[in-house]
């Protein structure tokens, strides 16, 4: 019988997911301080997200016999290699991290919450499903580590990223579409959930409400702590 959502193997997943993540990054913020320790940290966990995107990806392609596959045409996809690769190559809070952290924030906590890839086979083990699981698992702790240890702040003055950001990923999503033919490609003409109506069209709208909101509720915070150090 497949793993279903909710199913057994999915919430052992999520108790090991969230019982690992909320005690190494207790401990990664109370020993891990120096600059130098913030930099490997950071870059060891990018490293680990990159492999375990291109070797979805790679996974996905041969399976399928269809090598276009092995470019990523999802959100969680493209996001999961992004964000990687920001940490990797990029410096500290560098612009494109204004952008991908938001995107993969969202992107990961949704997916391992409601993995729709998850029954495809019959095993939580089979290479796409723990690889998959694996990357949106990964790139969602990254994006609560860089802001854990510094290496991301928030910043509503940055919101032109975000729009710059939509635009690289549907400009690569029409080309899948129309030259490729992936029409699935970025949620452009699929839903990200069957039977609804939860294409990209409906989710970015959503998506800027919840960004305003945010940052909203984060600058009302900080402004709120600084006022608490000044008494």
């Amino acid at each position: 019988m497949n793993p279903t959502i909710f199913g057994k193997e999915h919430i052992i997943f999520l108790i090991i997911f969230f019982i690992v993540s909320i005690v190494s990054l207790i401990l990664i913020y109370k020993f891990v301080k120096s600059e130098k320790a913030k930099f490997i940290t950071v870059k060891i966990f990018a490293l680990l997200l990159l492999c375990a995107i291109v070797c979805n990806r790679i996974f996905i392609a041969v399976t399928s016999n269809d090598w276009r596959k092995i470019i990523p045409n999802s959100f969680c996809g493209l996001d999961s290699l992004v964000l990687s690769l920001a940490i990797l190559l990029g410096k500290k809070d560098n612009d494109i991290l204004h952008f991908v952290v938001y995107f993969t924030f969202v992107g990961g906590l949704g997916t391992i919450l409601y993995p729709t890839f998850i029954k495809t086979y019959d095993s939580i083990f089979h290479p796409i499903t723990f690889s998959g699981l694996m990357h949106h698992a990964l790139s969602l702790y990254i994006c609560i580590l860089v802001q854990v240890i510094g290496w991301f702040t928030p910043n509503y003055k940055k919101w032109k990223n975000l729009v710059i950001g939509f635009l690289a990923y549907i400009t690569l999503g029409t080309f899948l579409i129309f030259v490729l033919g992936i029409n699935t490609a970025f949620y452009i003409n699929s839903p990200v959930i069957d039977d609804t109506p939860l294409t990209i069209w409906v989710i970015a709208p959503i998506f800027a409400v919840g960004y305003a909101l945010y940052m909203l509720f984060y600058e009302l915070i900080k402004r709120n702590i600084r006022k608490n150090k000044k008494l």
